[in-house]
């Protein structure tokens, strides 16, 4: 699949995946320094972290807006 042929949709599901296996590879390591409180919160704090900044990256490496901006909400 090349950049010509994958929707915005498209592109927003490849960066999910990606954040999604970053917070596999890092939860882990995280849990292995000690995890106060529950450790489901954690791998979701990872995760949405993760998620953010892939999104914001990913969209600034492939020249195409985020769904806020497309949206027309300020991403500041």
């Amino acid at each position: 699949m090349n950049n010509e042929h994958t929707t915005q949709n498209d592109q927003d599901v490849l960066l999910d995946t990606f954040a999604a296996e970053l917070t596999e590879a890092a939860y882990p390591i995280a849990l292995k320094y000690g995890v106060l409180g529950s450790s489901l919160d954690l791998e979701l704090e990872i995760w949405k972290t993760l998620t953010d900044l892939v999104h914001k990256r990913g969209h600034e490496l492939l020249g195409t807006p985020t769904t806020s901006q497309v949206a027309g909400v300020s991403c500041s």
